[in-house]
C-alpha cells in the first residue's frame, strides 16, 4: 500500500497512487479523479505540498504552468499563472489560495483548472497533468528554482452519445 501524506485528502478512488505525484521536492494530489462527459465543462482542483507533505504556500512562486495531456501524450489544454504567454494557446489557471486580513491563509496550495467544451470534446480516455512552478526570488531571497511534477492522473473523459451523434438521427415530428 502506498504512503498517505498526513493532511492530504484521501482519494475517493481508494488508491492514492493513482492521484498522487511521486516527486520528492514537491507533491501534487487530486482528491478524486474527475469524470467528464465529452463536450461538457469541468474543473479540476490540484492540491500542492512541499517535500515534507506540508501545504505549499503559492505566494513563493512567480509562474506556474500546467499541461493536461491524454494517454497518447496529446495536449488537452495548457494553463498558466499569472497570464498566458504571448503566442501561446491556453487558459489562466485559478489560484484558490487566499490570505485573510488576520494573516491566515485559506486553501493553501490549491489551484483550479477549468475546461471548456472545446477541451473535453475529444476522444474518451484518461487525462494527466504535468506541472512546472518557478520560484519568485523576491519572495524566497534565493536564486529562482524551477520545480517540475511529471505525471499525475487527474481526469477521465467519458464518451457522450449526444456529443457524438449530433442532431440528425432518431425520430422526429417533421416529415
Amino acid at each position: 500500500m502506498a504512503n498517505i501524506i498526513p493532511g492530504v485528502p484521501t482519494p475517493r478512488t481508494g488508491d492514492p497512487t493513482c492521484v498522487l505525484s511521486q516527486c520528492a521536492r514537491l507533491i501534487a494530489q487530486v482528491d478524486c479523479i474527475v469524470y467528464i462527459l465529452q463536450g461538457t465543462t469541468a474543473c479540476i482542483d490540484i492540491q500542492l505540498f512541499n517535500g515534507d507533505g506540508q501545504l505549499l504556500d503559492l505566494r513563493r512562486f512567480s509562474e506556474i504552468q500546467v499541461m493536461l495531456f491524454d494517454e497518447l501524450d496529446c495536449t488537452v489544454a495548457n494553463f498558466w499563472w499569472p497570464s498566458v504567454p504571448t503566442g501561446c494557446r491556453g487558459f489562466v489557471l485559478e489560484i484558490l489560495q487566499t490570505e485573510v486580513t488576520d494573516g491566515r491563509i485559506l486553501d493553501e496550495g490549491l489551484i483550479r483548472l477549468c475546461l471548456d467544451t472545446t477541451c473535453t470534446g475529444r476522444s474518451p480516455g484518461a487525462v494527466y497533468a504535468e506541472l512546472r512552478l518557478t520560484e519568485n526570488p523576491l519572495f524566497t531571497g534565493q536564486p529562482a528554482q524551477v520545480y517540475g511534477i511529471s505525471c499525475i492522473w487527474v481526469a477521465v473523459i467519458q464518451e457522450s452519445k449526444i456529443w457524438n451523434s449530433g442532431c440528425d438521427t432518431g425520430c422526429s415530428l417533421l416529415t
